[in-house]
């Protein structure tokens, strides 16, 4: 039997414990939170991987995934939203009460009136706000085609055409002189075809513009073009065209391929404008270009494949069906949807760690959703971060095991991430990034 002494004692030891366990918590929540850029409080902001993934090569390793956080059942997602319900309607009713007791008082009347002829004020600017917005947009769409159409029309003349192809600029030239004169009368077009008896003129002015280039590659692969290269494509017909590589082998071919690496021979922490416009060579390491990656993916569904090669000859592949890229408005967000594929889905690798409609983030322009820093600060790349990263195929090229920061070229998925015994990480050697018109 305890004496009554010797419990006490007992218990204000486990109080002790405890009150140091949570003193402890506390500091380590709090020295990570404060953004500091130490290693131990970025591996917080990785998905780490699966502790038994220890192996030195393909050989005697498995291949497995982290699975993604469970998500919650239809059915308790209607609970939730039934409690919430009860939540509001309650806090109505007791509103309505506090309200009944304020009438009582002249001045608190007085009061509320004035705040329902301020807020009745501040809604109808706005939507007048809204509605000059909506406007200037309308405008400015407009000159920004005009002005396309003028540079694509100026680049076939100065393409150093020679005699025989003076045919060709005759039929540009009109072609462009059409488009204008279709952007000029598109607001004019319902009086033009009351008005006027010139059938001619009604039909060039509803004529839908027409591309100078394929669209894709996908487009040059269905006219029989099997072979790999650098091609000139359009994707909007009112847009300047640009070249991009073209893989027209694998899985079907028509592939348009936006990012390569392979060697580490381009710097992948660059700023906003650069990942906006692109960099690198088309033959070598690059990337197509967030502007061209938007108008790529703009109209019709489009898939994406990602290509992964470890330092050991080891490759995998991950699909997603629906591939988007928003405009800069939106920040490039991306839609990565519907995955396939042997490496595992790390762009929607858990609740914390999601890349799916995320905005893009470089070390200039913070987009990501860890709060106390920038997420391409600290890994060095441009890139749809989370809070920050599952996946980061715009990381540093280091040639296979590296220590420190997570800030290698990274799959969280992939069956081999970390050395436990050497305490090194893994990055890949070679990786590509390629989209296409989805084909069911």
């Amino acid at each position: 039997m305890f004496s009554v002494p010797s419990c006490r004692k007992m218990l204000w030891l486990v109080l002790l414990l405890l009150l140091l366990d949570l003193g402890l918590l506390r500091s380590e929540t709090a020295e990570c939170g404060e953004g500091k850029d130490d290693q131990a409080c970025l591996d917080l902001l990785v998905a780490m991987p699966p502790p038994d993934s220890n192996c030195d090569g393909p050989v005697g390793c498995r291949l497995h995934f982290l699975s993604p956080d469970e998500q919650p059942s239809p059915e308790e997602m209607r609970e939730v939203h039934q409690e919430l319900h009860q939540e509001f309607k309650q806090t109505l009713k007791q509103t309505g009460a506090d309200g009944g007791s304020r009438q009582q008082n002249p001045k608190t009347k007085n009061v509320i009136d004035r705040l329902s002829l301020v807020e009745s004020n501040v809604i109808s600017i706005t939507s007048k706000l809204q509605k000059l917005q909506e406007e200037s947009k309308v405008n400015l769409s407009s000159i920004e085609d005009r002005l396309n159409s003028l540079v694509v029309l100026l680049l076939g003349i100065l393409s150093g055409c020679e005699l025989p192809c003076n045919e060709s600029v005759q039929k540009l030239s009109l072609l462009e002189s059409r488009r204008l004169k279709t952007l000029e009368t598109k607001e004019d077009l319902p009086l033009t075809l009351k008005g006027v008896g010139n059938t001619g003129a009604s039909v060039e002015s509803s004529e839908k513009p027409e591309r100078l280039f394929p669209r894709d590659c996908a487009e040059i692969h269905k006219q029989g073009i099997r072979d790999n290269g650098i091609y000139t494509i359009q994707p909007v017909p009112l847009r300047q065209p640009f070249e991009a590589y073209c893989d027209m082998v694998t899985d079907g071919g028509g592939w348009t391929v936006f990012q390569r690496r392979q060697d580490g021979t381009v710097d992948f922490n660059r700023t906003w404008q650069d990942y906006k416009q692109g960099f690198g060579s088309l033959q070598g390491e690059h990337w197509l270009g967030n502007e061209n990656l938007h108008s790529l993916t703009r109209f019709g569904q489009h898939s994406l494949r990602v290509e992964l090669e470890d330092w050991y000859g080891v490759k995998r592949h991950a699909i997603y069906r629906k591939f988007k890229v928003a405009s800069e408005q939106n920040k490039y967000k991306l839609t990565s949807r519907e995955y396939q594929g042997n490496a595992g889905n790390a762009l929607s690798y858990s609740r914390n760690y999601n890349h799916d409609h995320k905005h893009f983030t470089t070390h200039d322009s913070d987009n990501d959703n860890y709060p106390s820093g920038n997420c391409g600060t600290y890994y060095g790349a441009g890139w749809w971060f989370d809070s920050c990263l599952a996946a980061n195929l715009n990381g540093k090229y280091h040639r296979g095991r590296y220590s420190g920061v997570t800030n290698g070229i990274y799959w969280g998925t992939w069956y081999i991430l970390t050395d436990k015994r050497t305490n090194q990480k893994y990055s890949f050697k070679k990786v590509e990034m390629k989209t296409r018109i989805f084909h069911v």
